[in-house]
């Protein structure tokens, strides 16, 4: 009936729809389905051809669609717009009877199909009222009645319906989907974009889930309708459950819970108290925890926890990153730290002076690297607990992103006291911090990868660095890449693999690199580690001027990865969570225009291979 290839619209440079390859077959109900601004109503204008893609074609009983005339397609497709407002105070069977001007049929065929599409759409007892004077569900009625008496006649039939169901009540809502239904058995073909979940599964063949002008998912509803699908394109947690006898699913969504204080400044005292309270009853009742256990237990940001702190010991410094941390080589012998929710880097040693190179700033030497994507940064506190002093950094949710502590070497408290004095908030009041925003996921299917492509420019690549711009430039998530790399350039490992090799490298003494990485900073390590201990579920390193922890219960994917370089392929280990986040990277120590060591490759197990 319809297909649609490779299909693009773009409005003023901006994409709306992209690559979209879809086909509905005769008798089928083709559900559409996405968040706000997903690209559903523009895609089914273009199937309507009241828009004309930038790229692409559709292609209606084998026709290409821009072939057809429009009285061509009065008769054979049908457009149930979502807004359908009139000026004009025309009666509902005046409504009723537009959808017939365009055909040549006589008066009783006419008065028999408007008659039939008013009764079977509930809407007779109306015929005599004013569109205007009718409420948001039954004007809704009445134009899906219009709809139908345009092609009611026809056979054939595409039915395009976008939220046909908007403004009615739950008995309408399945009364209309189950007339498009129930044309779908006499071959009509029914496109309708909905937002009710539970409507598409019991009604549609097929979903098509739309994100960010793609195709996300396509499928039966008990394929698409999967929690971490709708996670992925909603950012709702669901519960989805599935009628074993007619296998149709169920989508239960997860109730939201809001304080007002969290959005409304009036209330910030209250919310204040009330996060304090209970921050010092989780102290008190697990005395061990550290601030991120505690941020973590009490679903908020580390930021926020602090705010609930300020005093003397507790300082919000002013909003001028860039020049707190030019300031850090002052405090001279100190622990840096950054962390993700798996792994812990610290670094002992003098911070240098930093150079910032607009998208990020730079930290090196042989204590301190550094990679600071300074943007996401947003607020810094001076803050003291006991015998630890500390200047920390937040992103713009509040989440820590690195961390500065003085050491018994430091001997520059006064040095702190000034940074402290100097670059105090004037405002050391409490406010609230945006929760953070799930990020949309750019990824897409498997299916629609471009795998040969993606692999050509895998080989091509000339530097381990490029492996980002890779990523964004085929949409893909970092494990996703790795499965789908060109053979012999992506191995998964198993755990006790990589602790072996670690292990080795320890007694070996062959010197590494050990990246450990937020959305805020990167944290280099380079050079031998020698103290490997494990306690419990944490595998650590503790050696003098380096430590690392790393939960060992986070790990679910560790690889070997092969990247291409001018100075030869490298070789990666690298360890994920069950989410697909990199926990932890190692590769053996080297520098740029130095090709990688053959003690790492020796360990690893793989062969020099030439470019």
């Amino acid at each position: 009936m319809l297909h649609v290839q490779s299909l693009s619209y773009e409005i003023k440079g901006r994409p709306i729809l992209r690559d979209i390859d879809i086909s509905i077959q005769k008798g089928e109900f083709y559900a559409i389905v996405g968040a706000n601004g997903a690209g559903k109503t523009s895609l089914l204008r273009m199937l309507a051809s009241d828009l004309k893609p930038n790229k692409g074609e559709i292609l209606f009983k084998g026709k290409p669609l821009r072939s057809y005339s429009l009285k061509e397609l009065a008769y054979a497709r049908a457009f149930l717009h979502q807004s359908n407002s009139m000026a004009m105070a025309f009666t509902v069977e005046e409504v009723v009877r537009m959808g017939r001007y365009h055909l040549k049929a006589s008066q009783e065929q006419h008065d028999l199909a408007i008659t039939e599409c008013m009764r079977i759409c509930e809407v007779a007892d109306l015929a005599e009222r004013k569109i205007q004077q009718l409420s948001g569900g039954e004007q809704q009625r009445v134009h899906f009645a219009r709809v139908l008496a345009q092609v009611w006649d026809q056979k054939d039939v595409l039915l395009l319906l976008d939220e046909p169901v908007a403004s009615m009540d739950i008995q309408f809502q399945h009364q209309t989907l189950a007339i498009a239904k129930a044309l779908t058995a006499v071959g009509f073909s029914v496109v309708a974009i909905l937002h009710e979940l539970n409507l598409v599964a019991q009604y549609a063949d097929r979903v098509l889930m739309l994100k960010s002008g793609r195709k996300w998912w396509e499928g039966a509803p008990i394929e698409v309708l999967k929690p971490e699908n709708i996670y992925a394109v909603f950012g709702v947690q669901t519960k989805v459950i599935t009628d074993i006898a007619t296998l149709t699913p169920s989508v239960q969504a997860c109730t939201v819970h809001y304080s007002a204080a969290r959005f409304n400044s009036n209330y910030k005292h209250e919310l204040a108290m009330e996060l304090k309270e209970k921050y010092e009853s989780y102290k008190k009742d697990n005395p061990k925890a550290r601030i991120y256990d505690c941020a973590k237990a009490l679903a908020v940001s580390e930021a926020q926890l602090l705010l609930t702190q300020l005093s003397d010991d507790v300082v919000l410094l002013k909003n001028d990153i860039w020049a707190i941390l030019q300031e850090l080589p002052r405090l001279g012998h100190v622990m840096a730290l950054t962390r993700n929710d798996a792994c812990v880097h610290e670094r002992k040693g003098i911070y240098p002076t930093p150079s910032n190179e607009g998208h990020v700033v730079l930290f090196h030497n042989d204590d301190i690297d550094l990679r600071i994507f300074i943007q996401s940064w947003a607020y810094s506190f001076a803050v003291k607990v006991k015998d630890l002093w500390s200047v920390q950094f937040f992103d713009t949710a509040g989440l820590a992103v690195h961390k500065v502590y003085l050491t018994k070497e430091s001997d520059s408290i006064h040095v702190y006291e000034e940074l402290v004095h100097a670059y105090r908030a004037e405002d050391q009041s409490y406010f609230t911090i945006q929760a953070p925003t799930a990020l949309s996921d750019i990824s897409v299917p498997d299916t629609e990868i471009h795998i040969d492509q993606f692999q050509e420019d895998w080989l091509k690549m000339k530097d381990s660095h490029e492996f980002f711009g890779l990523l964004r430039k085929h949409n893909l998530q970092r494990t996703q890449a790795l499965r789908l790399a060109p053979d012999g350039f992506a191995e998964q490992l198993a755990a006790d693999r990589f602790f072996e090799i670690l292990n080795q490298a320890s007694v070996q003494e062959v010197p590494v690199m050990v990246f450990v990485s937020n959305k805020g900073c990167i944290q280099i390590h380079s050079g031998l580690i020698t103290k490997l201990v494990t306690m419990d579920n944490w595998f650590n390193v503790l050696d003098t001027n380096f430590n690392l922890h790393l939960n060992t219960d986070a790990i679910d994917q560790i690889w070997l990865v092969r990247k291409p370089s001018t100075d030869g392929d490298v070789h990666a280990l690298e360890v994920y969570d069950k989410k697909g986040n990199l926990i932890v990277q190692l590769f053996g120590k080297r520098k740029p225009g130095i090709p990688e060591l053959e003690s790492w490759r020796s360990l690893l197990q793989v062969q020099k291979i030439e470019n």
